[in-house]
């Protein structure tokens, strides 16, 4: 299994970077100075930090069209070719991408067109890298059981964890230039791309009935789950999209040193998450909501702390509050929906899951960065506000799940 492992890392590596360098990165490019003319009047309008967390945004939503068909696609043809895809995917979007950035930093494209630019390659890179995510959770469903399957999801999302601990310490490397981080990301996902093509054994699709049917995002067997994820990954993302700004504004840093001790801050939050995972998920013997109920306080503390934060240890604490909550959270939420479907279903469902976690990074971004425009702590209190909403609905399904007579 070390080869999927790698796989998850390597993602992780990714994901990490990215919000560890492109907060600074766009205000380099000069995406938070963009003026855009409005259609059939003579306004224009200034979308400010808007304009850089809508890059994630528009990635997210890439991911959410386009998961589900990789999914789809894992089930039928296998997990592994998928897997692939997605890994050679990541390295040549990023490429892409760090090319248009690069004729960006240089000045031979600027404002609107840059922007515009920067766009295209952001959905190249997310149809593609779409594809790694749910064929490596559907792996794992294929290869474990039902009582060990929390622990092997558990055992993915510390990988995945793993990979966002160890990819801020490529930010550093920003010190060189904002692009060599990503660089770097490139030449390791097609590096873990060629050791599971060697190493990790295939697994053959499991068998279709004649009368199977597409998976729907309303399905009342999950659809409680998929709203819970939404729900999560929305918050999570009006955070994350935003505190590369937060430390730089509230530390009042360059923008290099604000991305070097945000990097530091990320693997804190790293790893508190492994230690979630390891100290308590691998030891878990019960029914997986119940570590999404006891780790969203967690997050809602870390929120807290964060909106009331002024310097580095507080930031630094609120994001460890954060990490550890999301690392029990993370994989009672991705483990629940599993137990629910048939084998053959698995891949279209972690396509599904992957889904909704991207549209909350659609929607979490963009209200992240039009609430930062007001005021820098907002983001942070309304997603307090809301995760405090969202743990009474898993309170009630808690509840249901538990309760005597419900098989569970």
């Amino acid at each position: 299994m070390w080869p999927l492992y790698m796989a998850l890392i390597t993602i992780g590596m990714g994901q990490t970077v990215v919000f560890a360098v492109l907060p600074m990165l766009g205000r380099e490019l000069g995406l938070d100075r963009i003026v855009l003319q409005l259609p059939f009047s003579a306004g224009e309008w200034r979308p400010k930090e808007l304009a850089i967390t809508s890059l994630s945004a528009l990635t997210a939503l890439t991911y959410f069209f386009i998961s589900p068909v990789w999914g789809r696609l894992s089930d039928k043809v296998g997990r592994k070719p998928i897997i692939l895809i997605g890994l050679v995917g990541y390295g040549l979007g990023t490429l892409a991408f760090n090319g248009i950035a690069w004729v960006g930093l240089g000045g031979m494209l600027s404002g609107a067109l840059l922007f515009g630019a920067l766009l295209i390659t952001r959905i190249f890179h997310a149809s593609l890298m779409s594809a790694t995510q749910p064929a490596a959770s559907a792996y794992i469903v294929d290869v474990t059981t039902v009582s060990n399957r929390t622990r092997g999801i558990g055992r993915l999302a510390a990988s995945n964890q793993l990979g966002s601990m160890i990819g801020p310490v490529l930010a550093w490397f920003a010190f060189i230039s904002f692009l060599a981080p990503l660089y770097l990301q490139a030449v390791l996902c097609m590096f873990t791309a060629l050791l599971v093509w060697i190493y990790l054994p295939a697994l053959p699709p499991a068998p279709r009935p004649a009368n199977s049917r597409k998976l729907r995002f309303f399905d009342p067997r999950f659809r409680l789950f998929l709203f819970v994820g939404l729900s999560l990954f929305l918050l999570m993302g009006m955070v994350q999209q935003t505190l590369g700004f937060y430390f730089q504004d509230v530390l009042q840093l360059t923008g290099a040193r604000s991305a070097q001790l945000f990097s530091v801050a990320m693997v804190v939050s790293s790893m508190a998450m492994l230690a979630a995972q390891f100290g308590v998920v691998q030891r878990f013997s019960g029914h997986s909501v119940v570590l999404l109920f006891y780790g969203l306080p967690f997050c809602l503390a870390g929120y807290g702390t964060l909106a009331v934060a002024g310097t580095l240890p507080l930031l630094i604490t609120g994001m460890a509050l954060f990490g550890f909550g999301m690392g029990l959270a993370g994989p009672g939420y991705n483990a629940a929906a599993t137990l629910v479907v048939e084998p053959h279903e698995q891949g279209a469902l972690a396509g599904l899951m992957g889904a909704a976690a991207s549209m909350g990074f659609v929607v979490g971004p963009l209200l992240g960065g039009y609430l930062y425009q007001f005021d820098p702590t907002q983001p942070y209190r309304v997603a307090a506000i809301g995760l405090a909403a969202l743990l009474l609905v898993i309170a009630g399904l808690h509840k249901r799940l538990l309760s005597p007579g419900t098989g569970t």
